[in-house]
Parts: structure tokens; C-alpha cells; sequence
């Protein structure tokens, strides 16, 4: 048996302090934010509602793909801080469901939010750089 039992009033203030320091390290785990200039917050929102679940942007804050082939899963989309996209192939992607078979839904965006969230992509995906150039690959025209 205690010596001193607590009293209600300090076993509601450590029960409370246990929840806030609790709450404060779940809320502060795996943030990184959107790091982009104020005329781009849009289009990195919209990556950040749509796409973070499969595929990583530094600049969105996400981090929905993986770079390790043994925890890959199969909705694991792109890293684009490691691959570039083009815009017209950005917009083939949203339009058909990706390039594959895979779980991409056609359309996830559209008509002008399609558009900012192509753009986007071509600016901050990583350019791939071929013999010290960067690479012209580039998909059929968008139409």
C-alpha cells in the first residue's frame, strides 16, 4: 500500500501531462511539410491530397514510395525525388492510371488542377541527367 495516496487533483495533472506529452510526439512524427514558394502552394497541396499516398516529393512533404525493393508494396508509386517526370508525361499518368497496370486510378485529377499538377511535377521531380546532359525523353504528346 502507498505511503501517500495521490490526490484526484494530482492524478488528473499526471494523466493529462501523459496525454499531451503523447500527443505532442504523434502529431510531430513523419511531418515534413511543403517547402515551395507561395504561387506553387496549390499545386503542392494537390500532390499532397492526391498522389502522397504512393509517391514522394520532397518539396509536398510526402513520402508514400519506397526505395527499398524488400518493403516495395504494390501501390508504391514513383519517387520523384529520385526519377524526373515531363509534363505531358505527368498528364498521360494522371489521365490513363500511370504507365502500368498498376493501382493508379484514371483521372485522380482533372481539367486545370491536372494541369498546375503536371507543371509542378516537370519543376520539381528530379531531372535525370544522361552524360552530363539532361535526358529528352518525353512521352506522346498530351492531347
Amino acid at each position: 500500500m502507498l505511503s501517500h495516496p495521490m490526490t484526484r487533483f494530482r492524478r488528473a495533472l499526471l494523466i493529462a501531462t501523459l496525454f499531451a506529452a503523447t500527443a505532442g510526439a504523434v502529431s510531430a512524427c513523419g511531418e515534413e511539410g511543403i517547402s515551395v514558394a507561395s504561387n506553387e502552394q496549390r499545386a503542392a497541396e494537390l500532390f499532397t491530397e492526391r498522389c502522397s499516398g504512393c509517391h514522394t516529393l520532397s518539396q509536398a512533404g510526402t513520402q508514400g514510395s519506397t526505395t527499398n525493393i524488400r518493403t516495395r508494396e504494390y501501390k508504391d508509386g514513383p519517387n520523384f525525388n529520385q526519377r524526373h517526370v515531363s509534363r505531358n508525361c505527368a498528364l498521360y499518368a494522371i489521365r490513363n492510371g500511370g504507365f502500368s497496370s498498376g493501382p493508379m486510378p484514371q483521372n485522380i485529377v482533372t481539367g486545370e488542377e491536372a494541369e498546375l499538377l503536371a507543371d509542378f511535377l516537370a519543376k520539381y521531380s528530379k531531372p535525370e541527367v544522361v552524360g552530363g546532359s539532361q535526358a529528352a525523353q518525353d512521352c506522346p504528346p498530351a492531347g
